[in-house]
């Protein structure tokens, strides 16, 4: 009896040996399971789909890189748009302030002081 199943035992792990042999690696196939992709919206502009307002429509990218709205490809992103309209904006506030506040420059002493000190 113990011989038997020694020798089922043993005829299973050849075949299950030469099965494992035999078999030919498919290269479409993943030998490792694929990690799970990190997803993260990625705000645009889509060239396609906007509008023509003065504050265009902003949409996402999905996973292909097309809009998720009308799927085309003609895009900026929202972020470089925002930083393009930001600069000349903070050039008009940097020059109305320098213009609006003149300086002057007022002399004043300390009290028990020999010196005189000036402020701007």
């Amino acid at each position: 009896m113990l011989t038997l199943i020694l020798t089922i035992a043993t005829g299973i792990l050849v075949a299950w040996i030469a099965l494992m042999k035999s078999r030919t690696p498919d290269g479409t196939k993943l030998n490792q399971p694929r990690p799970v992709l990190l997803a993260m919206g990625v705000q645009i502009i889509c060239g396609d789909c906007s509008g023509q307002e003065d504050l265009p429509v902003k949409t996402y990218l999905d996973r292909l890189g097309n809009c998720s709205l009308c799927g085309g490809r003609s895009y900026v992103l929202a972020s470089i748009a925002a930083m393009n309209r930001a600069a000349p904006r903070a050039a008009r506030n940097r020059e109305a302030c320098l213009t609006s506040n003149r300086s002057r420059v007022i002399a004043f002493e300390l009290p028990n002081s020999a010196s005189r000190r000036i402020a701007i």
